[in-house]
């Protein structure tokens, strides 16, 4: 049964049902897994590829197109297309599933889902396919966990600063080139009556922070061995991040997200609720968000004069690059050729629809002509292929820095200092080493 995805039929069935034997399933959302090209009888052999159905990091509709080609054109196992949005605990489900060893043979993997998979030994090495040659540098450090591909990514993008520009020169000031300048612009505009940042509980708070303090490990010309010195114990995290501790108690302490604020009120502010309306509202100058949403603001507020641009660090500005689609191979499939086969055929599309000029907000092939879908992320583009990029999670650590920022800089709103955030995360990173390791 090979039809055309958009005439399929998109069969229904509770999660509960597919973890049969998976063991106790966690207080998730209650959403359903959507079932794509359902096998014709109980006996036929298929294919599992297991996709967030919410948002367009998944390429879902990409993913459908591409399958029905692959299921149209090979006689071997048919590809069915399996999801659940990640709201509704795709990260937990996936996991449950390859538990049970009724997993997929092809996953998009989120982030916070590399490490503890590639612990169970779940992600097979993917360095031998023809596409990972192709990638550039910045683009295959994403891609790796200790000595193993654990994916191919086809799409990244990068968080960033949006810069209104017409409210900045209302100051008379101008897009910042550095954190000197940066600090100047949010003090100028508090002391103006305004308030300088957008506030969510995620990357209004991480970004900034991660910037100041992580560049000095990223930019270091002994950046590796300050890596192994960090895995090892030996090199304390919290030594680093006590600068980007500082100036997030710096940004607390005098208002730049606003007044008032308790840690309460922070972590309920989910991402989008009131950050991005503030700033195309002109309520806010800067906010820190991934670079692709510049296409949000050009088609909903094209009114809105602003850039997309690095964060300031002292010196100069980085952005945090990020694998927008992570597309990984179960170690333990019992269909493992054919699955490293339908990703070759994958991979070979989105390397052609890069290629001919789509695809992906920032360069991933080497070979391939880039040309940027909007000039105002112009400023932001040039940061990152000049080199100043600290990944937004590193796989190759073994202990977290994403979810950790954000949970000490909540802290810091009820008083936490700078100094005490830096020494926490040293005990973190202990805790998190032995555990890795243990």
């Amino acid at each position: 049964m090979r039809k055309s995805a958009a005439a399929l039929c998109m069969a229904v069935i509770l999660c509960l049902s597919l973890l049969t034997g998976c063991g106790n399933t966690p207080a998730i959302g209650g959403g359903q897994v959507f079932l794509e090209n359902e096998a014709e009888g109980q006996d036929e052999q298929v294919l599992k590829f297991f996709a967030p159905t919410d948002n367009d990091s998944s390429m879902a509709r990409y993913y459908k197109e591409m399958i029905d080609r692959y299921n149209e054109g090979h006689s071997g196992l048919r590809v069915t297309l399996e999801g659940i949005s990640t709201a509704d605990g795709f990260n937990e489900y996936l996991e449950q599933r390859l538990d049970a060893g009724e997993g997929d043979d092809v996953f998009i993997l989120n982030a916070d889902s590399v490490k503890p998979l590639h612990a169970k030994g779940y992600l097979y090495d993917l360095s031998g396919l023809p596409v990972f040659e192709k990638l550039n540098g910045a683009t295959k450090d994403q891609a790796m966990i200790g000595d193993i591909a654990y994916c191919i990514p086809v799409n990244m993008s990068a968080y960033v600063m949006f810069v209104n520009v017409d409210l900045l020169e209302q100051y008379g000031l101008e897009p910042p080139q550095n954190l000197e300048e940066f600090i100047t612009c949010c003090r100028s505009i508090k002391a103006g009556g305004g308030t300088p940042l957008s506030l969510n509980r995620w990357y209004a708070l991480t970004v900034p922070a991660m910037a100041n303090g992580l560049y000095q490990i990223y930019s270091a010309e002994n950046s590796k061995e300050l890596l192994a010195g960090l895995n090892s114990g030996e090199v304390k995290i919290g030594d680093y991040m006590l600068e980007g501790f500082e100036l997030f108690q710096t940004a607390v302490e005098e208002g730049w997200y606003g007044d008032g604020l308790d840690a309460a009120a922070v972590n309920a502010l989910k991402a989008g609720e009131t950050d991005y309306p503030d700033f195309a509202a002109g309520k806010t100058a800067f906010y820190f968000i991934t670079v692709g949403n510049i296409k949000r603001m050009d088609s909903k507020h094209p009114e809105i004069n602003c850039i997309a641009q690095g964060i300031p660090i002292p010196g100069g500005t980085v952005t945090l690059p990020a694998v927008v689609s992570r597309l990984s191979v179960n170690a333990n499939s019992e269909h493992l050729e054919d699955a490293l086969e339908f990703v070759s055929y994958i991979t070979s599309g989105v390397y052609r629809k890069t290629s001919e000029g789509g695809g992906s907000e920032l360069p991933i092939y080497d070979d391939v002509a880039f040309e940027l879908s909007n000039e105002r992320m112009r400023p932001a583009y040039e940061t990152y292929i000049s080199g100043g990029q600290i990944p937004i999670e590193d796989m190759r650590l073994h202990f977290t820095y994403w979810d950790t920022v954000r949970e000490l800089c909540i802290k810091m709103f009820d008083g936490m200092t700078a100094q005490e955030a830096a020494e926490e995360y040293n005990r973190i990173q202990a805790e998190q080493i032995a555990a890795y390791t243990g």
